[in-house]
């Protein structure tokens, strides 16, 4: 049955409350909200996961001051859940009582109930809004490079280490005022995307097709704009998307699920009474939220806010007594999925980590912070962190920053790149190896730990501007700095092939002497070998020359002053890949 056929079927069901949607019997299911959270959006949809839409049976919304709710429901593309969308938003500060007629929810209790209530929040007054400006697009970066065929100012990137064992792959980074980047090992460029303030840049699978995935944002007008995007190997992007409920999109994650779904980082900014622990009656406070999105309907299928779950005292940071902007309390900056599904959750300023139950947003346990579960391992210490991760192998990662920002105070002489295991019967912790870099780096912000599938370790300094290849063994095997304007949140080495279409080929051209020269490079392709040059006039070209690519700009001489030119790139085995336009002598064709 095609998802709108099954959509259409469970929304008979939903209206008329008809018990015999299904003859299967009764389930405890997660619902999300989840029960008991605090400040749920009042634009929020409600979504039931594990069953399939024809045996979720009748289910009822009432708000305790907006009443009965009623609306649609839209199937789930995986078949394991439905969510509901109300016809009309909820009202702020109310109880939003979810009942069903015949299943139980996670959540409820041992044995669950065919009820459960969220509340919520008090959106922050427009009054107090204090959004961060976007710095300058396009920023001239400190020192760059530029293409006689591409003259742009293309941040500078320095090889200080390359030895033999890397991983394959290109690298990845996008300093946030200049545009997102992919070079190869020697530093040379392969793409440049110039003028996007773009974060988390990065090769993944959509689909079954290998994409580019960022997070975005851009000044409107007067209104500042998030949203995630998806890019095919051509650059084009084939997914613009949002976090879910009404939520703000953060730039702090965006990791693929699986082929179809999306972990993204939401918040919302909402009035709590902070008096009890030194604050005001009134503070704005940011509830981050972690959400997996349905990338096929856009539907939330988990999703898990700090407020209500995380104590605000487990933080850091002080407690604000004048109103200057929201809390941040707590400051999520990762979210993934450890082996038993259930999910894992970094907290920058509480200095801990996480451990979440999928189904019903309880904390199983906390590593570091003010109230650990877990004896750490010796020579293991962080706050501050970034990147918490679970690999194939069983062991767990993370980036410790352990530096301050100002107000919080550094634990660190050096940022670190931690590989540990946890054993969760004991409640202890075994450091397998930890990564420094010969320059004792010590970043503020930002930064990640990436576990290559040769077994290398690839590490970006966040705020420092280096990123870092290492062996097994810690032995540095790569390590580039680059020069630019603003930092790149995190740094890749992911395996890619770019295919961007013919209109991406650039070709300069001028006479030197009694003969002339051309430039050519192709932005974003990785695939040609060779270049073969057609001169002549734009009516009658005939081949002048051919020359091997040199790298992302190729250049190549040519006999005479032909009046037009036009390249042919070739892969490997001779086969066209592309062609550019016609170039006339003495001008820049793209």
């Amino acid at each position: 049955m095609s998802r709108l056929a099954t959509t259409g079927a469970v929304l008979f069901v939903f209206i008329l409350g008809a018990a015999v949607a299904s003859a299967a019997q009764a389930k405890q299911i997660a619902a999300y909200p989840s029960p008991g959270v605090r400040v749920a959006s009042n634009e929020t949809t409600i979504s039931f996961r594990g069953i399939k839409p024809s045996s979720l049976g009748k289910i009822t919304v009432r708000g305790s001051r907006s009443g009965l709710h009623r609306g649609r429901l839209v199937a789930h593309s995986d078949g394991n859940g439905v969510s509901f969308i109300p016809n009309n938003a909820f009202l702020f500060k109310e109880r939003v009582t979810v009942t069903s007629k015949r299943n139980t929810f996670f959540g409820t209790g041992k044995r669950g109930k065919r009820s459960y209530s969220f509340a919520t929040g008090l959106l922050q007054p427009k009054g107090w809004r204090h959004e961060k400006p976007v710095p300058p697009q396009g920023a001239t970066p400190p020192e760059w490079t530029t293409y006689k065929s591409f003259p742009l100012k293309v941040p500078k990137i320095t090889i200080n280490t390359s030895k033999p064992g890397v991983a394959d792959g290109d690298v990845f980074l996008a300093p946030r005022t200049n545009g997102p980047m992919i070079i190869d090992n020697d530093g040379g460029l392969v793409y440049y995307r110039p003028g996007q303030r773009i974060t988390d840049f990065r090769a993944q699978t959509y689909l079954g097709k290998p994409v580019l995935t960022w997070w975005r944002r851009a000044q409107v007008g007067k209104h500042v704009e998030s949203n995630y995007a998806i890019a095919g190997t051509d650059y084009k992007v084939i997914k613009r998307f949002e976090a879910g409920n009404a939520y703000t999109s953060d730039p702090h994650e965006f990791t693929m699920a699986s082929d179809s779904t999306a972990y993204v980082k939401g918040f919302r900014n909402v009035v709590m009474d902070l008096s009890k622990y030194g604050g005001l009656k009134r503070t704005p406070v940011m509830d981050d939220v972690a959400q997996e999105i349905d990338l096929r309907t856009g539907q939330v299928l988990w999703e898990w806010h700090s407020l209500g779950n995380i104590r605000v005292p487990e933080t850091y940071k002080n407690i604000p007594n004048k109103i200057t902007r929201a809390f941040d309390f707590f400051h999520m900056n990762s979210i993934s999925r450890d082996s038993d599904g259930n999910m894992l959750i970094s907290a920058r300023h509480t200095c801990a980590l996480y451990k979440i139950n999928r189904d019903t947003g309880k904390v199983m346990w906390r590593l570091g912070g003010k109230d650990s579960d877990f004896k750490l391992a010796k020579g293991f210490r962080f706050c501050y962190q970034h990147d918490f991760r679970r690999h194939a192998n069983g062991t767990y990662s993370i980036f410790e920053n352990g530096a301050g920002d100002g107000e919080l105070k550094p634990t660190a002489k050096a940022s670190k790149a931690y590989i540990f295991r946890i054993n969760e019967k004991k409640k202890t912790t075994s450091l397998v190896k930890t990564f420094i870099h010969p320059g004792n780096l010590l970043s503020p912000s930002q930064g990640n730990t990436q576990l290559l599938s040769n077994g290398n370790v690839f590490t970006g300094w966040g705020s420092l501007r280096y990123c870092t290849e290492f062996a097994p063994n810690g032995e540095v095997l790569w390590d580039m700095e680059y020069s630019a304007a603003a930092v790149t949140y995190r740094c890749y080495r992911d395996p890619w092939t770019g295919t961007p279409p013919a209109s991406a080929i650039h070709v300069k051209s001028e006479a030197e002497g009694a003969d002339s020269h051309v430039w050519v490079s192709w932005n974003g392709d990785t695939q040609v070998k060779t270049w073969r040059v057609l001169a002549g006039t734009p009516g009658k070209l005939a081949l002048a020359t051919e020359a091997p690519r040199t790298g992302f700009e190729t250049s190549i001489p040519v006999s005479g002053q032909p009046a037009a030119f036009k390249l042919v790139g070739l892969d490997a085995d001779g086969k066209v890949l592309g062609r550019s336009g016609i170039n006339q002598l003495g001008k820049l064709s793209r």
